[in-house]
């Protein structure tokens, strides 16, 4: 038993220092430093022509086949990501660019994207092809970014129960958390913040039902936001509950989430607009700061609060939003629900197969008979999968009603206290901002700082329909005093 601590310590330790130094050997791009780089940085040194897409592109490439074995925040690279960088630069001779041009991002594996896999995280998705790619992305390409590859996730979006960590999927191993490798990153979109807090890419996209976005961006330090629901924003993306899914933006710094926020959401103005802050009350959901799970991280909440008072908002002390325990049951279980019939469609008419591909998977049973029968190295249990399995007509379409349950009870909150967003822990344990991934409305979280053992905290902001302009202004505002970011240091 010792022997095997001692080795798995080791192994541990060695993990980290390869880290360290190939993290510092791909760091240099023409003699410029990518690590934590800005899209207003990056664009002044194309304006320059310091740096050109092609050779951006290329150092990224070499620090994901560097660093990647290691993380596994990738699942794969896209073999177009050259050919699209070259029509890029071509593009800048004609000076012909958008917001995003010549910046690289990772796309989660559930969302399509052109001449790529689509595997959700599993084997058996690995040779069917979405028949086309989603909307987010190509809104992405219209901006100028340059798609990089796909990242790992939890397996299904979560919906695989395994003795792994959330982040695990057969298609891509166990994602690592780059501040503390021994940490648990969450999920779903586990690889798109890991990767984006590697610096392995400068932004990612994500997909949130009930927190898959906001989750691991608050254990990795950075600012992840979930636009406000629009049916837009979950197409051409593998199906868990599509009345809540929606796709996310993570990026290192608030203005850089803002400007992937307005390409995918088509809202060229959101983040811009100028807020007067001091009309601007917050209220901070007591209740929540008194979870176990966010005890560690009071000392750092004081001081975010203090930062909120100084940019000028009102903070005002609150009882939390009380959400009823059989509530949130009948949301679960109406979101697993939800999956099967989705899955099924999504397999018959959303997707092409090579001929490599596996033909018995066409619903939602012939993927609970291949979970079966291939265990693997994972312990798992398909407590999700089977309830989906057994759903019955009506709880199938109880997830609409319960949403709008939310919206109604959740506006009704905002408008009799005159509150204009709502701040909680974004400890994932702590389930604090679920009433706004019910709802359908915006979320954003702020890193704060770290605790002793490396592992990055954050706070959520949520505020009530169509506030992304909003949060994402206050996000902003935050940034510019907190800088509460720092490049990982791949700690045990």
């Amino acid at each position: 038993m010792v022997t095997s601590c001692v080795s798995l310590l080791l192994l541990l330790v060695s993990a980290s220092c390869t880290l360290v130094r190939l993290d510092k050997a791909t760091a240099y791009c023409k003699g410029i430093d990518l690590r934590e780089i800005t899209i207003q940085v990056l664009h002044d040194h194309y304006l320059t022509s310091r740096l050109t897409v092609q050779r951006v592109t290329e150092c990224y490439l070499n620090r994901i086949h560097a660093l990647n074995p290691t993380l596994n925040a990738v699942i794969s690279t896209n073999p177009n990501a050259y050919a699209d960088a070259i029509e890029l630069d071509l593009k800048m001779k004609r000076c012909k660019w958008g917001s995003l041009y010549g910046i690289p991002v990772l796309v989660k594996d559930n969302i399509a994207v052109d001449g790529m896999q689509t595997t959700a995280g599993t084997l058996f998705l690995r040779d069917i092809f979405p028949k086309k790619e989603a909307i987010v992305v190509q809104r992405l390409r219209k901006h100028g970014a340059i798609i990089l590859g796909k990242t790992n996730l939890s397996e299904l979006s979560g919906l695989l129960v395994s003795d792994a960590e959330d982040g695990f999927s057969f298609a891509g191993g166990q994602t690592k958390n780059p501040y503390n490798l021994t940490s648990d990153i969450f999920g779903s979109s586990s690889g798109s913040a890991a990767a984006v807090a590697a610096n392995l890419a400068m932004g990612a996209l994500g997909t949130d039902t009930l927190g898959s976005t906001i989750s691991p961006s608050s254990t990795t330090a950075l600012y992840g936001f979930k636009p406000s629901y629009h049916p837009t924003l979950n197409q051409e993306v593998v199906p868990l509950a599509k009345p809540l899914d929606t796709v996310g933006v993570i990026s290192r710094t608030a203005t850089d989430t803002a400007i992937l926020a307005q390409a995918i959401t088509s809202k060229p103005n959101i983040g811009r607009q100028h807020i007067n802050l001091k009309r601007i009350r917050i209220a901070v959901l007591e209740d929540h700061f008194m979870n176990p799970y966010v005890k560690s991280h009071l000392k750092l909440i004081k001081k975010s609060l203090i930062r909120m008072k100084r940019i000028g908002v009102k903070i005002v002390n609150s009882t939390s939003f009380y959400i009823q325990p059989t509530y949130m049951y009948s949301v679960l279980r109406a979101a697993i629900c939800e999956f099967g019939p989705q899955i099924q469609k999504y397999l018959k008419t959303g997707t092409s197969r090579l001929s490599s591909a596996n033909p018995k998977i066409k619903n939602l049973k012939s993927i609970i008979h291949w979970y079966k029968n291939h265990q693997g190295s994972k312990n798992y249990t398909l407590e999700f999968l089977n309830p989906a399995f057994n759903c019955s007509s009506s709880q199938t379409f109880s997830l609409l009603k319960l949403k709008q349950e939310m919206q109604h009870n959740l506006t009704e909150f905002f408008t009799r206290n005159r509150y204009d967003a709502i701040l909680v822990p974004s400890h994932p344990r702590a389930s604090a901002y679920v009433a706004a991934n019910v709802a359908g409305y915006p979320i954003i979280n702020l890193p704060i700082g770290f605790i002793k053992d490396g592992s990055a905290v954050g706070v959520a902001l949520y505020g009530p329909a169509e506030s992304d302009s909003l949060l994402l202004n206050l996000a902003r505002a935050f940034d510019s005093r907190a800088h509460s970011r720092r490049r990982p240091k791949f700690m045990n």
